[in-house]
């Protein structure tokens, strides 16, 4: 067996998504219009379990975060959860990049090479229905952290 100093982002995302709820992500955001008015079981459910996704391997120092499409606006995306620090883009909606629209529309992991030394990896989330709910992005690398 394993130990978790093994285990690589691939193990690790994997591991992680299996106790992600994505129906528990998915209802998070009470106001249908992307405003964060949050439903706060939910919204601590699915942070724990990011929380404990970053610590599977902490070696790797990875930080999670999960993103939602707009619900008005298929091209803007919104963190909707973060573990242990805010995403590069901070905290405020944004323009959905390439890499993150692909993966809301293919259901396959992606990967976005920030810098030489820093990259995003990205994972469908989905619902009991099997409906891609989420985004995953786990940064791995090198960089100025902004903590929450």
């Amino acid at each position: 067996m394993c130990c978790y100093e093994k285990l690589d982002i691939e193990n690790v995302a994997r591991i992680g998504l299996m106790y992600l709820d994505g129906d528990k992500l998915e209802g998070i955001l009470l106001d249908r219009h992307g405003d964060t008015d949050y439903d706060f079981e939910n919204f601590n459910e699915v942070k724990k379990s990011i929380m404990k996704l970053e610590r599977i391997n902490p070696d790797l120092n990875l930080s999670a975060f999960l993103w939602r499409l707009h619900p008005d606006n298929k091209n803007m995306v919104i963190p909707v959860v973060a573990g242990n620090a805010l995403p590069v883009e901070g905290w405020q909606r944004i323009k959905a990049n390439e890499v993150i629209k692909a993966v809301f529309e293919t259901g396959e992991k992606k990967v976005m090479n920030r810098t030489e030394t820093l990259s995003s990896y990205y994972y469908p989330v989905r619902n009991s229905d099997d409906e891609i709910v989420g985004v995953l992005e786990l940064l791995y690398g090198e960089r100025e952290r902004n903590d929450i």
